[in-house]
């Protein structure tokens, strides 16, 4: 197959939009998050050397029953995916991905695929050993609609400072992958895709080289079911909305602002978002307390109500157990 497209970013970035742009390619097929590496890469050790037949099926077997997967449509079949890893004779994590991806493409009717995990990027050393000349799609949001959108969703952070900490720390992991790929590294912003969608769409396509299509722009009913919160699901249906930016203005207090302009305000600065507070200073003794003080019990209330991720958690926990006592 053609080199896989991954797209990364950090959370609330435009990633679910640019993954469904993407998978109405006629040739790409992209499917939900998949967890493949941060879920399974650290535990690979527990599953013995994969050139044993019965340890890589046991490996895929867990894989496929995970319920991020169990949530693709078509679902993966486990057979024609175990065949194209024989076929393949790549033995790791990464030949077990392919299989997969391999399968569930050929079943939506395409012939390349992409995956779409925002966490994976922190694994994309790994992924380039299994894929040496992937593409990467990278998308970049201002930091403070980012922190805006976490603070609602029904995960990450609840406080824009760990917010400010946190989409830093991508941007910067980004960085480091430009430097080293090169030419096979395409970044974008989430504001010029929406108020040039179709300029910018076709100047991924280049980056692909594969053609563009107008359905690309399209919305797509098939995420009206799509494992996300209620917000998102229903933005996704849509198609891309043009008038999605800068809610951090009525959305953030001054205060809110000022922390997240000291902690990130070089990297905002660095992408082309003008500050809201040039002059934003943040002491070590409010910054202590938003860690601290102010965050955990906004994110512990978050928790007890995600019922989903708890689900999912404790899916993850009990397959785990099962591989660390050898049942």
């Amino acid at each position: 197959m053609e080199p896989p497209v991954i797209i990364i970013g950090a959370p609330r970035s435009g990633t679910s939009l640019m993954s469904r742009i993407i998978g109405r390619h006629p040739a790409i097929a992209v499917p939900r998050e998949s967890h493949f590496y941060d879920t399974f890469l650290p535990w690979i050790t527990h599953y013995g050397d994969l050139r044993r037949p019965r340890n890589r099926e046991r490996l895929l077997r867990d894989i496929l029953a995970t319920p991020r997967l169990r949530r693709w449509i078509p679902a993966v079949d486990g057979r024609e995916a175990l065949a194209r890893i024989e076929a393949n004779g790549h033995f790791d994590l990464n030949g077990i991905v392919a299989g997969i991806m391999e399968a569930w493409t050929e079943a939506r009717g395409k012939s390349r695929w992409g995956e779409k995990t925002p966490h994976h990027l922190f694994f994309a050393d790994y992924i380039l050993e299994g894929f040496p000349s992937a593409r990467f799609v990278h998308i970049v949001r201002d930091g403070r609609d980012v922190a805006v959108s976490w603070m609602k969703a029904r995960f990450g952070p609840k406080h824009v400072h760990p917010a400010a900490r946190r989409w830093s720390q991508h941007l910067a992991v980004a960085r480091r992958l430009e430097t080293r790929l090169g030419a096979q590294f395409f970044q974008l912003r989430y504001e010029d895709l929406l108020r040039d969608t179709e300029a910018v769409v076709r100047q991924l396509c280049d980056f692909l080289a594969v053609e563009y299509f107008p359905q690309m722009l399209s919305p797509d009913p098939s995420y009206a079911d799509y494992s996300a919160d209620i917000r998102n699901r229903a933005n996704l249906v849509k198609g891309v909305l043009t008038e999605n930016t800068g809610r951090w203005r009525q959305m953030l207090s001054r205060r809110e602002l000022r922390i997240f302009e000291a902690v990130a305000g070089e990297d905002l600065e660095a992408y082309g978002y003008e500050r809201a507070c040039p002059s934003a200073r943040l002491s070590r003794l409010e910054a202590l307390a938003c860690i601290y003080l102010e965050h955990p019990p906004r994110k512990i209330a978050a928790m007890a109500t995600n019922y989903p991720s708890q689900i999912e958690q404790l899916a993850r926990l009990k397959m785990y157990l099962r591989l660390r006592i050898g049942l």
